[in-house]
């Protein structure tokens, strides 16, 4: 295992569990819409570079790295599913 494949099991663990949330989220809440998701993201846009050094640093940017990826991932999946219904 490369020393540096921490940083890829992080990205994949945190990316598959938000993926997670949010297809639970979709099946278990039905007052839950594109908007709220919209919301996720740009939170996790403003978080992103607030300088989070001494609080878990590269960590914690490589787990807002994948939440962004896995929100917009769904986010354009669902925003495609309207579109087609």
């Amino acid at each position: 295992m490369d020393i540096n494949s921490w940083r890829d099991i992080a990205y994949n663990r945190k990316f598959e569990t938000t993926v997670k949330f949010i297809k639970g989220m979709r099946l278990n809440n039905p007052d839950f819409t594109i908007k709220d998701l919209e919301a996720m993201l740009q939170c996790e846009y403003e978080r992103e570079g607030q300088g989070w050094d001494g609080r878990g640093g590269e960590v914690v940017e490589i787990g807002i790295q994948a939440n962004i990826a896995a929100i917009q991932k769904e986010l354009l999946a669902w925003k495609k599913r309207v579109g087609t219904e």
